[in-house]
């Protein structure tokens, strides 16, 4: 199949593996006692410690269980319990939320912020490793592309 033949879905599925297969090489330089607490999450929970970190960078006090819902496009009764059990698990803690007395603030705990720093990190050192076969001009390239998807996924979602 020559280039001009592909379809916008096949570069796409290629990107995805890449991404897939990238996460993974990150995940395997992974000290072996971090990978054990790494597996011990379901996909729904390192979504959630994934949103707590996004979240939390503008909002540092933590985030209210209704809006880690909607990210999470859960019910608030659901995340309740998978906030629960991120807290027995270690990886959050809930503290009051200073705007309502009624309701509490979840962040990342200590552990929880060391996990998404070494995932983050090692993610990071595998994105530098492949990325390095780029120019600046081919970088700048696939950031516009990155920000107009984005925008148009987005924007389309409401």
């Amino acid at each position: 199949m020559n280039q001009l033949s592909k379809k916008p879905h096949d570069y796409f599925m290629k990107l995805l593996s890449i991404i897939d297969d990238m996460r993974r090489a990150s995940f395997k330089s992974t000290p072996t006692t971090q990978q054990k607490k790494m597996l011990g999450l379901t996909f729904r929970q390192g979504s959630a410690i994934a949103q707590i970190k996004l979240l939390t960078t503008e909002e540092p006090q933590g985030v209210a269980l209704k809006t880690l819902a909607g990210h999470l496009k859960m019910t608030v009764p659901a995340t309740s319990l998978l906030v629960e059990t991120m807290v027995n698990k270690g990886f959050f803690e809930r503290t009051p939320n200073p705007d309502d007395r009624r309701a509490v603030c979840i962040r990342l705990s200590e552990k929880g912020q060391e996990l998404c720093n070494d995932v983050n990190a090692r993610l990071q050192a595998e994105i530098d490793r492949v990325a390095d076969v780029l120019s600046q001009e081919e970088l700048d390239c696939l950031a516009g592309i990155a920000d107009k998807l984005e925008n148009k996924f987005y924007n389309e979602k409401g």
